[in-house]
């Protein structure tokens, strides 16, 4: 078995190779994709010198304390400064994003002062270059704006449009099919489970992280304990996806099938990890499509995405191995706990900063493997390495869940 860093360095080396296809993509449709390119600023920003404030551009003494001044005139953003040069003394009403006119040292906010006809009183006294965004001091034309395995978030995508970006060649957004096995499973409208029968809680979970990552996702269903369905199902899958996730059924039952499945069909390249929970997590390939198997057990299923499959998904998706390593940060225990496994572990905590800024994480009562609620109110998973002591105090690794 191997340990967690090696499987997952060993996991995002191999689906490196096979990151989904480059294509450009209009910006207003690039949501959570992946640019394959880096993009650089067109224009300096701001573009030219304009106001921050509601008020009046004025020009001011330099050297002696001036309140009056006379308006000349008017500036919307969107109107040309040109007609206006400023000499001492005189001043023009001006509006937020409007450009500055030539001879302006100063912008007074609107609140600061009182108009009678065409003369201005400021109630302060207005200092040089207040309110002024000057050309350039955000952006330089030619600077870097974006980053190739960068995400295009909200903000990423208006700053490339914010310098007439239009479009941007990204990763097509990642296919990926979501199983579920096991005969026990019942869909949530379920109207009177029976016997041994559950609710399917994985699949649904599965659904969302992924529908969260900006992947295109098929539901595929519950596959049976049947051999013979789940190779055709996988395969059927194969032709139209880029991954395909199950939960459950990789275990070493006589009902658990789904890796026999995939040997018949393709390639088994891992099995068993040292990981708790999540030892039985798998993956290998069909042909072009990654396979990746996480354990039924729903806290098993979550630890595994965050801390193998999402690191993946974002691979597949065009991020750099280095971009997609998990988010990780440092938090002083504020429990105690013996380690005796062999495994590494990742337990449910909160993590929270006190009054002196010091980052603290406790862990949850509810750690069991079955127990979804921890998961919820979690907000970071806690890394405890094998063998190992963990005192009060004692700075721990502790990953983000929702970073």
């Amino acid at each position: 078995m191997l340990d967690y860093q090696t499987a997952l360095n060993q996991l995002l080396t191999a689906v490196a190779e096979r990151r989904t296809l480059v294509h450009a993509t209009p910006l207003r449709e690039a949501s959570a994709r992946v640019l394959a390119e880096n993009i650089h600023a067109q224009y300096d920003s701001p573009q030219f010198d304009n106001s921050a404030m509601d008020g009046y551009a004025l020009h001011t003494n330099e050297t002696a304390v001036q309140t009056e001044f006379t308006v000349i005139g008017r500036i919307a953003a969107g109107d040309d400064a040109a007609d206006f040069e400023l000499n001492m003394g005189q001043a023009v009403r001006i509006f937020t994003g409007a450009p500055i006119p030539a001879g302006c040292n100063a912008v007074i906010a609107q609140e600061q002062t009182e108009i009678n006809g065409n003369v201005l009183l400021c109630t302060s006294p207005p200092q040089l270059n207040q309110h002024i965004r000057r050309r350039g001091e955000d952006i330089h034309a030619g600077d870097a704006l974006l980053e190739a395995g960068q995400i295009l978030s909200p903000a990423a995508i208006g700053l490339a449009t914010s310098q007439g970006h239009a479009h941007a060649l990204t990763h097509s957004p990642l296919r990926v099919t979501v199983f579920s096995s096991g005969n026990e499973l019942r869909e949530p409208s379920t109207k009177g489970l029976i016997g041994g029968e559950i609710f399917d809680a994985n699949r649904y979970q599965l659904l969302t992280w992924l529908q969260q990552l900006g992947c295109t996702v098929t539901d595929g269903g519950i596959l049976p304990d049947h051999r013979a369905t789940t190779e055709t199902c996988l395969q059927a899958a194969a032709a139209t996806s880029d991954l395909i996730l199950t939960s459950g059924g990789v275990s070493v039952g006589e009902e658990d099938h789904l890796k026999a499945a995939l040997e018949a069909s393709g390639e088994l390249v891992q099995w068993k990890l040292l990981l708790k929970p999540g030892k039985p997590f798998a993956w290998g390939r069909m042909v072009h499509t990654t396979v990746m198997m996480l354990p039924g057990n729903p806290v098993a299923t979550f630890v595994t995405f965050k801390m193998l499959v999402e690191p993946a998904v974002r691979v597949l998706m065009g991020m750099s191995f280095e971009q997609a390593q998990p988010h990780m940060v440092t938090a002083r225990a504020d429990f105690a706990q013996t380690q005796p496994e062999f495994r590494r572990e990742f337990l449910r905590g909160v993590m929270h900063i006190d009054a002196d800024g010091v980052v603290h994480v406790k862990k949850l009562v509810n750690q069991g493997s079955h127990m979804l609620s921890a998961c919820v109110a979690a907000n970071v998973l806690i890394e405890i390495p094998p063998h190992t002591q963990v005192n009060v105090g004692d700075t721990l690794n502790v990953y983000p869940i929702h970073s």
